[in-house]
């Protein structure tokens, strides 16, 4: 066995997958067929489970620094705006500089090409073996191990003759919406019918710092329902501008990525110039959405945009995947410590849940295309008077997991459903205990953690529950009060005290598996989580 895990793909979901496996203590190879990252912005926003999981990976501070991620609050406006053909705003929505559940700001600006760069170099330091130039021809799921048979790429051409072959337990396929991972797992791809349109995606580069501030929407995200030509004005890092245009029905691929094209669309609408700025790329892109049949078969698991892909517009194609490593990436950690116990079960609840999300993010960005998409007259000025009356959906709440999930709902021990309640995102606030002071995931650790207020949690489990939790779950527990830690914003005591709760159970991901208002039922929501993971 040549490693642990194969994971083929080196963008930013496969590199974060690579390095919180290797953190669990696993021997992990990477494997990408370009010779270099790519140098050029795709994303521009990374939300708090993201920045979450790069605390506990020792990054965060590291992407701040080098402006991987950037706080634009200080220079945009609190809102992003729908407006109509005329400017004249329709709707506004808190935009996403409020403090998440993570303990992060909802969101930051991404600049990826720097991000990227971080994560590999992360990889290398950190012993994660990063091969480059290497084309995976197949993948094999031989029952007890998978073999990946790959080639050295050439550029232009496709790779038929394999030259190596990698051995591992698992194989993890990361690598994008053309995936040889999931081809190889004879893994179906289902496209959602509704997204049609083109959009032409520019990314501008301010020649001097000030020019940007004298652009149309200098301080503001906007949304413009313009039939004329739909588009889309948003922050990037580094002061930088992005912007997107409906390609329209007439118009060619082609003929709206010349440069003179691009800046009378600038020029026009937005007061950019090429006295001012610079094009620093340029794409037209069909938007898709759809999702695969499952996440995993066998030995094989698929994430990110190998498993799913939407429009742009609800900005998750990125994060969602990044959720995916994050939920994968402890499920094979106990599946490569206990191989002997039923992981495939728990590989099977990973393709469940993530489904259950895609299909709400991804049904809703599409039917947020065909809002935005309208370029009838008729159509358009009906459309805007619904937007202006509040009759649209609002974004889905995706820091709720959908049902069927990995969570404890047995009748008369849940404290709370809903958003509060199990499968719901928790809390990750400012504590200290002796001289340590952080947010709660950097004092405790993070894992399975059991949480409760003013008594040791552990107190509550007989001795081989507590034996069981540790081996198992490798189970943390934490408790507020006396001996225990100082809560320092009051926001757990408040929590715990609103749902009457005695303990909750937090899984690796950040989600909550269960929540209990006795303190004799712990130990039963514990065992429940146990029998769940090794599916007895």
């Amino acid at each position: 066995m040549d490693c642990d895990v194969v994971v083929v793909g080196a963008g930013p979901v496969g590199l974060t997958l690579a390095l919180i496996l290797h953190q669990l203590g696993h021997k992990v190879q990477v494997l990408e067929r370009h010779v270099e990252h790519f140098k050029q912005p795709r994303a521009v926003g990374i939300y708090h489970q993201a920045l979450r999981l790069y605390k506990d990976l020792g990054l965060f501070d590291e992407m701040v620094k080098e402006k991987a991620f950037q706080d634009v609050s200080d220079f945009l406006s609190d809102t992003a705006e729908l407006v109509d053909e005329n400017g004249q705003v329709l709707a506004a929505f808190p935009f996403t500089f409020a403090t998440s559940r993570s303990g992060t700001r909802s969101s930051l600006a991404l600049h990826q090409p720097t991000y990227e760069r971080i994560l590999e170099q992360a990889c290398r330091d950190r012993g994660v073996l990063v091969r480059r130039g290497i084309e995976v021809i197949t993948v094999e799921d031989l029952g007890d191990s998978v073999k990946v048979l790959f080639g050295n790429a050439v550029k232009g051409k496709t790779v038929s003759e394999p030259s190596g072959t990698v051995q591992a337990k698992f194989v993890a396929g990361c690598d994008g919406a053309n995936s040889i991972v999931r081809r190889s797992a004879g893994i179906t791809f289902i496209p959602l019918e509704g997204a049609n349109s083109k959009w032409l995606v520019v990314d501008i580069i301010p020649k001097n710092p000030e020019a940007p501030f004298k652009w149309t929407d200098a301080r503001q995200a906007r949304q413009y329902l313009d039939y004329r030509r739909p588009r889309t004005s948003v922050p990037s890092p580094l002061n930088r501008r992005r912007w997107e245009f409906m390609v329209l029905p007439e118009e060619s691929p082609e003929a709206v990525v010349d440069d003179a094209f691009i800046w009378t669309l600038l020029g026009d609408f937005y007061g950019c110039t090429p006295s001012s700025a610079e094009i620093e790329r340029k794409t037209v892109y069909p938007l898709k959405g759809g999702w695969v049949d499952t996440f995993v078969k066998g030995r094989i698991a698929l994430a990110g945009d190998a498993s799913h892909l939407a429009p742009q517009f609800l900005g998750q194609g990125l994060n969602s995947g990044l959720r995916d490593a994050k939920s994968l990436s402890w499920r094979l950690d106990f599946a490569l410590k206990y191989p002997a116990e039923n992981w495939a079960k728990l590989l099977q609840d990973y393709s469940t849940e993530q489904l259950g999300v895609t299909k709400v993010f991804v049904t809703a960005a599409i039917e947020t295309e065909k809002l935005y998409a309208i370029t009838d007259p008729a159509e358009a000025k009906a459309r805007n008077e619904a937007v202006k009356a509040g009759r649209i959906s609002p974004p889905p709440n995706l820091e709720i997991l959908e049902s069927p999930g990995m969570f404890f709902k047995p009748e008369g021990l849940v404290a709370v459903r809903g958003e509060d309640g199990p499968g719901s995102l928790f809390m990750n606030a400012p504590v200290s205990k002796d001289d340590k002071q952080d947010l709660f995931d950097q004092v405790v650790g993070t894992g399975w953690v059991l949480i409760s207020v003013n008594y040791d949690p552990l107190a509550a489990l007989s001795t081989q529950t507590v034996a069981d939790y540790k081996h198992y779950l490798r189970g943390l527990a934490a408790h507020f009060g006396p001996a225990g830690l100082t809560d320092l914003s009051g926001s757990y005591q408040k929590w715990f005290s609103k749902h009457e709760a005695a303990a909750v159970l937090v899984r690796p991901d950040y989600y909550l598996f269960g929540i209990v208002k006795e303190r004799a039922n712990i130990d039963t929501m514990i065992k429940a989580a146990i029998d769940h993971v090794r599916n007895r």
